[in-house]
């Protein structure tokens, strides 16, 4: 014998569709016929009359096959819902026999929790209300927590009700991992895998509740500084345990504020209280750049990471998550172009500038696609016997429009457009181009990009390059100026060491301005510095210049390097770089940056002012 349970769709008395569950006992007859629903047949009738009801001993047979084989448990109670009768399902659901059932208290078979609420549902059945459902947690013999669906009707006659108990202990655990799963799934939606803090969806939740106009919050969008080039050289390992550090960080650094995520790659933000206005802002900002900066060891490795910062305040900047976000962006956009280490507070004017930066970003991309940023050259002359030593190469935007534009006015744009890079390869590919047939002894330099010091794949791509153009490394100078060592000198350091690996000299270039000259030359491998322009131009009578000059002079030959003078504009500042010993002169006094149509092949010796080499 099998139990038979069937999903019948049955026609309601309105004539919608509904559905039904059969369940039935199936019993197997003497002769082996197939099974059939253990109920008795109906008696026959002839056509048109009504189906009869079966005998009376049909229907005992039919009562006595139903209670003993029913699946449910189906009980009897008196009208003080004490048991009367008790279906002998009740050994398979709740493990007991019918008579230790009979003996009980009514409440004995539920769990302590819900028998209140199953109280307050029996009482409430009467001639109003006659039939109640309950859901509630029986208990098994073994101990086992079971799941009861229950229907409880009203007996009219004498108070009792009957109740139909239905195991429905599987079913609601598959709802519970269900529901388990779908609350994993949404958490997992609003936390970032990584590092465990709420994602992007989650802080601008917060955000779009938080900032509203009777809040005085700020919203601080942190931007991690060199996170890029870390990434690249090391590998995402590495980079993921920048960022878990970063994320580690920031948590206990910002433990009491009311939100901290992660926005996107090397991206996070805050919600911090203003309760010092500006200052406690600015303050806290500082504390974070700090706290981000320190060294982080990462696989047995140091790696300095930095960090800049936008801040918009609410509500003065404005209200709700998309536009405080926006505003965020727009500021550590300012504070990114200041270099590393920098914040920014959110201003008005910043959205139409950084409109105008991206549409010409956009079309400084379009012009190093098209070409349009070419190389001019000027000479770097030895000042011993007056012969030329090389060209530095400049570059030049060969507008359509505007004609020929200078570098202060596009290079900066090309740093924070991020277009650096691409410029960068374009140029020095154009300029080897046209280097790779001068004479030997002639070479090259050309200045690297702030950010480029930073990648530590640079010195590879730039040997692609060179080996793509054939033009010999050895006679390439790559010139850096202090700004760019001013936030990694680790980083500078392994990127410096790698071009002259690979046979390039490495220049520094505007020495005498930076803040840290003398560390920068104590620990990078430099063969060459080449000093301000200012202090060729300064009068000669300026003594304290000339003092100035004279010691940094004598500093880089202590150190065994070369020295460049730049901007020499006259015969005058000539001599004086010549008899204070400065090994290359380079100014408007040889020739001014030309392009490469209007160089000679060589500058052999100069013999004056002259208006082409």
């Amino acid at each position: 014998m099998s139990l038979l349970a069937l999903m019948l769709v049955s026609a309601a008395a309105s004539g919608a569709l509904m559905w039904a569950t059969m369940r039935g006992q199936t019993q197997r007859t003497a002769e082996k016929r197939p099974p059939v629903l253990a109920s008795p047949a109906p008696a026959e009738t002839s056509p048109g009359a009504s189906p009869a009801r079966p005998a009376a001993s049909g229907d005992a047979v039919f009562h006595r096959l139903f209670i003993e084989h029913a699946s449910d448990v189906l009980m009897r109670l008196d009208r003080h819902w004490r048991r009367v009768f008790v279906s002998p399902s009740c050994r398979e659901i709740f493990g007991y026999q019918v008579e230790e059932m009979l003996s009980w208290a009514p409440f004995q078979l539920v769990y302590p929790d819900d028998r209140g609420a199953l109280l307050d549902v029996l009482a409430s059945l009467g001639p109003r209300e006659p039939v109640r459902e309950a859901t509630w947690r029986g208990v098994h013999r073994n101990g086992q927590i079971l799941w009861i669906e229950a229907s409880y009707r009203h007996v009219a006659g004498d108070g009792g009700v009957v109740a139909i108990l239905r195991d429905v202990t599987r079913r609601k655990l598959a709802e519970e991992r269900l529901l388990d799963a779908r609350e994993r799934l949404e958490r997992m939606a609003l936390v970032d895998p990584l590092t465990g803090l709420p994602n992007r969806g989650a802080f601008l939740e917060a955000a779009e509740r938080a900032l509203t106009p009777d809040h005085e919050l700020a919203l601080l969008f942190i931007d991690l500084d060199r996170f890029r080039p870390i990434n690249d050289a090391h590998g995402h390992a590495a980079g993921d345990a920048v960022l878990r550090e970063a994320a580690a960080r920031l948590t206990r650094e910002l433990a009491r504020e009311p939100m901290l995520a992660r926005l996107g790659a090397d991206e996070f933000g805050v919600l911090i209280r203003v309760p010092n206005g500006d200052p406690g802002i600015a303050a806290r900002a500082r504390d974070l750049i700090r706290v981000i900066s320190a060294p982080m060891r990462v696989d047995g490795m140091t790696l300095d990471v930095g960090a800049a910062i936008g801040i918009a305040v609410c509500p003065r900047d404005g209200t709700g998550a998309a536009a405080m976000v926006r505003h965020a962006e727009r500021a550590i956009a300012q504070a990114k172009r200041a270099g590393g280490g920098s914040y920014r507070f959110f201003e008005p004017g910043m959205a139409r500038a950084m409109e105008q930066e991206a549409a010409l970003g956009e079309e400084l991309r379009q012009a190093i696609r098209r070409g349009e940023i070419v190389p001019w050259f000027q000479p770097m002359v030895r000042l011993a016997d007056m012969t030329l030593a090389g060209y530095e190469v400049v570059a030049r935007w060969a507008h359509p429009t505007r004609g020929i534009l200078e570098p202060a006015l596009f290079l900066p744009l090309a740093e924070t457009a991020g277009a650096a890079g691409e410029l960068f390869d374009a140029l020095l590919t154009r300029a080897c181009a046209v280097a790779k047939d001068w004479p030997p002894h002639v070479g090259m330099a050309i200045t690297l990009s702030p950010r480029a010091l930073h990648d530590e794949a640079l010195p590879a791509g730039v040997a692609c390059l060179l080996a793509a153009t054939g033009f010999d490394g050895t006679r390439l100078e790559i010139e850096i100026t202090e700004h760019a060592l001013l936030h990694d000198s680790k980083v500078a350091r392994d990127v410096l060491n790698g071009l002259r690996e690979l046979g390039f000299s490495v220049a520094l270039d505007d020495f005498g301005t930076g803040v840290s000259s003398l560390s920068h030359l104590r620990e990078l491998p430099f063969d060459k510095m080449k000093l301000d322009p200012s202090f060729a131009r300064a009068s000669v009578q300026d003594a304290a210049n000339t003092r100035h000059l004279t010691a940094l002079i004598g500093l880089g030959h202590a150190l065994g390097l070369e020295l460049t003078a730049r901007g020499i504009e006259d015969e005058a500042a000539l001599d004086r770089m010549r008899t204070l010993g400065c090994t290359y002169g380079q100014g408007n006094v040889f020739h001014a940056p030309a392009p490469a149509v209007t160089l000679g092949q060589t500058l052999w010796r100069w013999k004056g002012p002259v208006a082409s080499p």
